[in-house]
């Protein structure tokens, strides 16, 4: 075996040297990143490469199988070799790709493809065939491994350097102000290296009004809640418990009666808590809104009969964990597409992300057509707000910043979103 050591700045320029001089054929035994210099500090990496080629194989035919022993022999050698070939390749392909490769692409190391004496062994020629197929698909799996865990990096928006550019490091750093992750930051900071000059970045008024515009553009809303049609308008809250749906039903119904018409109907499904049930009640009073309780799918539809004359029906439904996949499962069977329900989910602002984003998958099976974000006047900043955009691309249709009954509820809108998302710890209460 002939065995040789490369040295190059990268790895592709190696792998590329080791094909000229070893052949195609040629195993690569090890890699390792090298710095010179005092500590290996303040200089220049390069890639030194260790690989082989082996000679000694004899060629096809080139064998006399005429003794047993010698036979057997050879093929217990070949099988060996194939199997050490194996796992030097394996582990080449695990040293490669850690390395800083500038296509992050990993090697492709083959086994010698000729002189291996299998013609007469059908048993070792099989297994042959199947490591060489191992190793062809090695490299491609290695590959997959690694962009997945950097497309989950760039999802997580975790571990992203901010950038040494004083005039993006400053946006950057405005970004994270406001809330925004750090993989909705870098995405905002890179469109704006592209979108803007080095002298308008470094702008505080036009670097600022390109943030305004971005978030903006980036914000979905549904500012026609409340349609204007003879046909009646069929809405209901779902989400976790604690989000405050109830009172939010009871502040777009005293919307609804301010600005549209008088008559609506409620129908409650959240037979859980009594309070809820006696809460809505109150709020049907107040209001003088035909209230129902409903218990089954059956009664559901009932109700819907009983209410047909109404313009608007609001639906409140019980508050469900996102862990608990059979009642979300049994919500559905009330709430069927035929039915023709707009369902908004109710989220907290208070709610920790992982677990907001985790809600919104969970419910997702409902058909969700809007986001309602409540509880806004408990935050310092609503950077999550875009975040929920970049990842859902659900409609907000209403944002609460408080518990008044009606006062404390928004028609969501892109400006005013904007505004809250960039006036972070202002006091995100408005009359």
């Amino acid at each position: 075996m002939q065995v040789k050591i490369f040295e190059s700045q990268d790895i592709a320029t190696g792998l590329q040297m080791v094909k000229d001089e070893l052949g195609p054929d040629a195993l690569i035994l090890s890699t390792k990143t090298i710095r010179s210099g005092k500590l290996g500090l303040l200089s220049k990496k390069y890639f030194e490469i260790t690989a082989a080629i082996d000679t000694s194989w004899p060629h096809k035919g080139g064998t006399s199988f005429n003794n047993d022993n010698k036979q057997e022999s050879e093929a217990e050698t070949t099988a060996s070799t194939v199997k050490d070939a194996v796992s030097l390749t394996y582990n080449s392909a695990l040293q490669l790709n850690r390395t800083e490769s500038p296509n992050n692409e990993p090697p492709s190391p083959t086994l010698p493809a000729q002189g291996i004496p299998t013609d007469n062994h059908p048993d070792l020629q099989s297994e042959v065939n199947e490591l060489k197929g191992m190793i062809k698909n090695l490299g491609q799996e290695m590959l997959r491994i690694n962009s997945s865990r950097q497309a989950s990096v760039l999802t997580s928006g975790q571990d992203l350097p901010i950038s040494d550019d004083s005039p993006l490091r400053s946006l950057q750093q405005r970004l994270l102000d406001y809330g925004i992750s750090q993989g909705t930051t870098q995405t905002i900071s890179t469109f704006a290296k592209e979108s803007l000059t080095l002298e308008e970045l470094s702008d505080p008024f036009k670097q600022q009004k390109f943030v305004a515009k971005t978030i903006s553009d980036l914000i979905h809303v549904n500012s026609d809640i409340f349609k204007e049609e003879k046909k009646q308008q069929r809405m209901t809250l779902v989400g976790p418990t604690g989000v405050g749906k109830t009172t939010t039903l009871a502040k777009i119904a005293a919307s609804f009666l301010s600005n549209h018409a008088s008559n609506i109907g409620f129908i409650t499904i959240d037979t859980y808590r009594i309070a809820a049930v006696e809460q809505l009640k109150v709020y049907g009073e107040i209001m003088n809104i035909q209230v129902e309780v409903v218990l089954s799918p059956e009664q559901f539809e009932n109700a819907l009969l009983k209410l047909r004359n109404k313009d608007l029906i609001l639906i409140d439904t019980a508050g469900r964990s996102p862990q608990d996949g059979l009642c979300i499962e049994e919500l559905a069977s009330f709430l069927r597409p035929d039915l023709c329900i707009e369902k908004h989910l109710v989220l907290s602002a208070t709610t920790r992300e992982n677990e907001l984003f985790e809600a919104m998958q969970r419910f997702s099976i409902l058909g969700i057509d809007n986001t309602i974000i409540t509880k806004i006047d408990e935050c310092t900043s609503l950077g999550l707000l875009l975040d929920i955009q970049i990842r859902e691309k659900i409609p907000f249709s209403f944002i609460t910043n408080g518990q008044r009954v009606p006062e404390d509820i928004i028609q969501a809108d892109k400006e005013t979103l904007t505004q809250l998302i960039m006036s972070p710890g202002k006091g995100l209460t408005y009359e």
